[in-house]
């Protein structure tokens, strides 16, 4: 007789490569018994599937994992997921990868590349991620465009989050934490009878505060406190036997007082000039200390209503198992910052949000679900999932810079020099300053309207007892108007030198079709042993500049791309083993890129790119009492095929690439403040460690009769070696880390309660997730660096029926 155990925590499914990087649940009958890891469900084909059947490369994480891991941040799960790179250290500018691509951090303007779902319904902004990451029932990643079903613009992958709904048991949870830096984290949901079996509802709270205690000696005071509210109330009204409707309201509060950018590397010269005005000023960017002359901040402010209505159809005709979906929604982000843009603590470059940036969107998604009869007699018949989805948002985005009185000290520090030894650029200076002590003010705004409306479809199409065929069409729409707009004040003199500012006002409209199709074939050749391959097809739509001071990169292309996959899934030992892999390659035409050339950030298209490579993953149930062993691994070569024109990195003399970069009328040898380039081609992309892996184990064995378990448990992940600037610059290099994670504690067999310490980074390894040029500095960077020091996390969890 065999013992079923539950795959309790991570579960880790790349399109052929399914492995699982989980817990078993806890134990109590003869561990004498051959082990089998109980069958999980996901949804990332928008119906419930077995994961070891989905042909989607997908990951999920279940409610138990998070609550054993303590985990209040999304890039801590998915670091156990090979080849995805998440982080929102800051909070204005996540970074998200998926095999390489995605949306790089102060992309402000880019739809981002990896789509995310919550309860079905798809949101437009990455922001949005970890506003909804609470009270959560499982947390997918799905790896690879995903085109045909998801919104519009996944063509890196998919973020897809399933909440809790109401029920009538009355149940609920509460989890309390306290961490290091000063971390304190509450979070709890529950469900009530409104009226039995007709209507329930649930309840939701997450409270997180953190102070990562960085010092900016300028100021005197503490940097980088960040504090969250946020709640989501759910309402289910089971109208009859066949048909519900579903009312989701959840809304949350970020406040970030600080930014967490440090000086990494300085010129002598710089720190000079520096230290005249704060001697403490240093450049390590590893040591929670900076210098700055002004306070910053990062807020945030998301809210979002949906209402999804389903109806179980019937037989109607042809169709068998019918069922209909509608999703209608709204959601809405808020967010201003301001930033001290010159990184130091002369008053020079002032940096900010005029009005705040927002997004809203609406939406409107209708979904079919049922089988057909095989057509024409061959095969077995087909399922199918078929709609239609139509978005409206607005999107704006202002900038106001004000340069201060510190414009002498700051060319002092080395700025504005050419790299010809002794060579100064001729500056114009404000000698009479105004508006409150600084001289100079200079604008800018974007703000874009969208109507975008696509049709999909995706044919199941059993061919024999083990053949499928999934075919997968989708039509898309996209049209946009946007305003774009800069100006300065009547005294700014310097600003169009220091940022190539010049005043324009332009409206611009922009359309983009696409139709991307799918097709996967399935081979099931055992129980136990399933093959398929994919071909695919990713669209990520164009767009405007967002809040540049000069219209010389107003507007980007789309992107596309061509994916293909082969791999295999399967149960090995009797069921107590899932091996899975998959080999993959990806081009992508027309690579939407952010780029700094020193004085501003723009969006531009970088011609093409590929990314190839293998991930496997594994979950097992060793004949060893009580004792779960995960882990994953991937490889991905994700570079450039041809990037002629790519910004050059800082202190390129002026003028330098190829001709070809420079627009003909404007010879760049004869002015020193030509932009320079670089040929990156057949180089690395940023933000794309070529390797990364996770090995994960849990020991839960009873240590009472009354029910009591040990838990014990050690991690090991690891990032390999990356850039994380876009220009590729050397400084920009990411080390390799091998991060090391332990916990212990103390768990019922039932999972009503838990007391778990869980240790991270025990290793104390040194992680940025961002390097910057400092502006018109030559040979300065700030880094956004992690707390490199082990932190501690106590977590107390009750759970109720």
């Amino acid at each position: 007789m065999k013992q079923i155990y539950r795959l309790g925590a991570v579960v880790s499914a790349t399109i052929f490569s399914s492995s699982v990087l989980a817990a078993a649940g806890s134990s109590t009958g003869d561990q004498s018994k051959s082990r089998i890891i109980e069958e999980v469900f996901v949804t990332a084909q928008k119906k419930t599937e077995s994961l070891q059947d989905v042909p989607v490369s997908v990951s999920s994480f279940d409610r138990d994992f998070i609550g054993d891991l303590g985990s209040t941040d999304v890039g801590e799960l998915v670091q156990y997921t090979p080849n995805v790179k998440f982080s929102t250290a800051l909070g204005y500018a996540p970074v998200l990868t998926i095999r390489g691509f995605g949306t790089p951090p102060l992309g402000r303007g880019l739809e981002p590349s990896v789509g995310l779902s919550i309860d079905g319904v798809f949101y437009g902004r990455s922001s949005y991620i970890n506003d909804a990451f609470f009270d959560l029932e499982r947390m997918e990643v799905l790896r690879g465009p995903q085109g045909t079903l998801f919104g519009k613009n996944t063509i890196a992958g998919v973020l897809n989050f399933t909440t809790r709904d109401p029920d009538f048991d009355n149940s609920g949870f509460i989890s309390t934490a306290a961490a290091s830096y000063d971390t304190v984290s509450v979070e709890a949901g529950s469900s009530f009878s409104i009226i039995d079996n007709v209507l329930a509802g649930r309840v939701a709270v997450r409270y997180n505060d953190r102070d990562w205690h960085v010092h900016n000696t300028a100021r005197d005071n503490e940097q980088n406190h960040v504090s969250d509210l946020s709640s989501r109330l759910k309402l289910k009204w089971f109208i009859n036997d066949s048909s519900s409707l579903l009312l989701n309201a959840w809304q949350s509060k970020q406040r970030e007082l600080g930014l967490i950018l440090q000086l990494k590397k300085a010129t002598e010269k710089s720190l000079a000039v520096f230290r005249e005005h704060d001697p403490a000023v240093e450049a390590d960017a590893y040591n929670d200390t900076l210098s700055m002359d002004r306070d910053t901040f990062s807020d945030r402010d998301t809210r979002s209503v949906n209402l999804k209505y389903a109806l179980d159809i019937g037989d109607v005709g042809v169709f068998s198992n019918l069922s209909a979906q509608v999703i209608g929604g709204w959601s809405e982000v808020v967010s201003p910052y301001a930033i001290d843009g010159d990184f130091s603590p002369i008053d020079f470059i002032n940096f900010g949000t005029d009005e705040p940036d927002y997004y809203e969107q609406n939406l409107l998604e209708i979904q079919f679900t049922g089988s057909l009869p095989a057509p024409f007699g061959l095969g077995y018949g087909i399922d199918f999932i078929s709609g239609a989805f139509a978005s409206q948002s607005d999107h704006g985005v202002s900038v106001k810079q004000k340069n201060g009185t510190g414009i002498v000290d700051y060319t002092r520090a080395g700025a504005f020099f050419d790299p010809a030894p002794g060579l100064i650029v001729p500056l114009p200076i404000n000698v009479n300053p105004s508006d409150d002590g600084r001289g100079e003010t200079i604008f800018a705004s974007t703000e874009v309207d969208s109507q975008s409306v696509a049709y999909f479809a995706q044919f199941d199409w059993l061919l024999t007892e083990t053949v499928t065929a999934i075919i997968g069409l989708r039509y898309g729409e996209d049209q946009r108007k946007g305003r774009i707009s800069a100006g300065r004040s009547a005294t700014t003199v310097a600003a169009p030198v220091v940022t190539g500012q010049e005043n324009f006002d332009e409206i611009i409209e922009q359309s983009d079709y696409d139709f991307t199709p799918k097709l996967t074939l399935t081979w099931e050749a055992t129980e136990e042993l399933t093959l398929f391959a994919t071909a695919t097809q990713g669209f990520k739509s164009g767009g405007f500049a967002a809040g540049v001071f000069n219209n010389d990169n107003l507007t980007f292309e789309p992107e596309k791309a061509d994916a293909f996959e082969i791999g295999v899934k399967s149960k090995l030992f009797g069921g107590s083993l899932m091996l899975n892999g998959a080999v993959f390659h990806t081009e992508y035409s027309d690579l939407q890129v952010r780029n700094f050339d020193g004085r501003s950030i723009f969006v531009k298209n970088a011609a093409n790119a590929q990314t190839t490579g293998v991930e496997f993953d594994f979950f097992w149930l060793p004949p060893i009492p009580y004792l779960s062993i995960g882990g994953s691994a991937g490889f991905v070569q994700a570079e450039y095929i041809d990037y002629l024109c790519a910004p050059a990195i800082a202190g390129t003399p002026s003028g330098s690439g190829d001709p070809s970069c420079y627009d003909q009328s404007n010879d760049p040898t004869t002015t020193i403040l030509a932009p320079s380039f670089q040929d990156l081609s057949g180089e690395p992309l940023s933000f794309a460690p070529e390797a990364s892996g996770s090995l994960y184990s849990n020991l839960q064995m009873p240590i009472s009769q009354s029910g009591v378990n040990l838990l014990l448990g050690v991690d090991l992940v690891y990032q390999g070696e990356h850039f994380i600037d876009t220009d590729n610059d050397p400084v920009a290099t990411q080390e390799a880390t091998t991060k090391i994670n332990m916990r212990i504690g103390l768990k019922s067999d039932d999972n009503t309660w838990s007391i778990i310490l869980n240790g991270k980074n025990i290793t104390g390894e040194e992680e940025s997730v961002l390097v910057l040029d400092q502006a018109s500095l030559p040979g300065n960077y700030v880094a956004a660096a992690l707390p490199f020091e082990p932190t501690w996390n106590l977590n107390l969890r009750y759970e109720w029926q």
